[in-house]
């Protein structure tokens, strides 16, 4: 029986019937819970999982756990709250070295002070990790002017189930395995292993900023508007399109049809030209602006918006710029809608009972250049729903990396493309 009858238990610690239902993933309940206090640690728990065979979901802070299918198996929850340490940090170099437990808030105070931060914004940064961060590559509202996580990250410390851990990028002048190991994980959702260290750039924060709003009675001139902005010098450090109902969800009563939000920041005199430029450019596209006592809490309500913490289904397109009108054309009238428009990004909230025709119709409106899955739904509609769609071309590789760096399949299996 060997190593099987050696590790007959369940890793990690008990829990109670509290901390259980807390830690739930789409209705499953895990019996244990284990909180490694550095990257050798969370190597060494997951060894001990692997020699069980026992699968892991790991934990950060839980605000992009709606994302991926129902796990198959789920007995220990990995977490990596008592992994929360800001490492180094050389504002001089403009670069700080995290622990994957770090909180977004946590670190953009400790950049704050140093008149620095990292300019991405994942929902919920009170209770977002740095490592969910680059597990889900949640990019926030600055993706279009400051790009995704992956132009952020310059160095990696991994833990797998072998009991090692691989640093990549930093200091290190070759990769372990020989993969490019940062975009290896990020968006993986943890399935090929634990992110457990991560090294990031960092800028200067603005020196001035400011934000104004458009009225349109129809989508595509707002999104025509946003588009033109986004490749001008002066560009947006943010754009979003709202529908009317999504508009009130996040705290304005005005009853506008389509609403377009421009937040500019930089050097004043550049966000004084950048607010000229996109009042003509609003104007010129048949908007109105309105860029009076907009407050502060609506962009953070907009940022929050695609990671919502109750039952509603929210579902994500993710298009090539000139599709996306149609991509929007295409809505059902119960539909509460946010565009990027100049990222190439639909989020969509839809009643339950039709969330299953909302999810086809878009798919055939993105085409096969386009994507559209799942970011959150309850358990029970997400089980009728096809959350990632057909795999992409290179998933037989994807297969194989799993394979590879988790061979007993033990890390978050099932949520991830293709059932890995």
């Amino acid at each position: 029986m060997g190593v099987r009858a050696r590790t007959e238990a369940v890793p990690g610690n008990q829990i109670s019937v509290q901390r259980q239902r807390l830690l739930s993933v789409d209705g499953l309940l895990p019996s244990t819970m284990m909180r490694p206090v550095d990257a050798e640690d969370a190597a060494r728990g997951l060894r001990l999982c692997d020699l069980a065979q026992t699968p892991v979901v790991v934990w950060g802070g839980g605000t992009q756990m709606p994302l991926g299918t129902a796990p198959r198996r789920y007995d220990v929850a990995f977490s990596t709250e008592a992994m929360s340490r800001l490492l180094e940090y050389e504002p001089a170099d403009l670069t700080c070295r995290v622990e994957a437990g770090m909180t977004i808030d946590h670190l953009q105070s400790a950049l704050r002070a140093q008149g620095q931060r990292l300019p991405l914004d994942p929902p919920h940064p009170g209770r977002a990790t740095v490592g969910g961060m680059l597990a889900g590559n949640t990019n926030g509202l600055g993706r279009a002017r400051y790009g995704t996580v992956r132009d952020w990250v310059i160095g990696i410390a991994v833990a797998y189930p072998s009991g090692k851990v691989a640093r990549a990028g930093g200091r290190v002048v070759k990769n372990v395995a020989g993969y490019d190991l940062m975009k290896l994980h990020i968006g993986a959702l943890g399935t090929l292993g634990l992110i457990a260290e991560v090294n990031l750039k960092v800028q200067a924060r603005p020196e001035a900023e400011t934000a104004l709003l458009g009225h349109f009675d129809l989508p595509g001139p707002a999104i025509a508007a946003a588009t033109r902005l986004a490749h001008e010098y002066l560009a947006p450090s943010a754009s979003t399109a709202l529908d009317r109902n999504a508009l009130q969800t996040c705290g304005l009563s005005q009853d506008w049809p389509w609403t377009l939000g421009l937040k500019l920041e930089g050097y004043a005199r550049e966000v004084e030209a950048a607010r000229d430029l996109a009042v003509r450019t609003i104007r010129d596209a048949g908007g109105r602006v309105e860029g009076q006592n907009i407050p502060a809490l609506f962009w953070d309500a907009i940022r929050d918006w695609s990671a919502p913490g109750d039952d509603t289904v929210l579902l994500r397109a993710m298009t090539p710029l000139r599709t996306q009108p149609l991509v929007v054309d295409g809505l059902p009238g119960d539909a509460h809608t946010v565009v990027q428009p100049a990222a190439g990004l639909v989020d969509v909230r839809v009643p339950a009972n039709t969330a299953a025709g909302a999810l086809e119709r878009l798919r055939s409106a993105a085409g096969d250049e386009g994507q559209v899955v799942v970011l959150a739904a309850p358990p029970a509609i997400k089980q009728a729903l096809d959350v990632w769609g057909p795999p992409a071309p290179g998933f037989p590789i994807m297969r194989a990396l799993k394979q590879s760096l988790d061979p007993n399949g033990i890390l978050n299996p099932g949520r991830f493309v293709g059932g890995i």
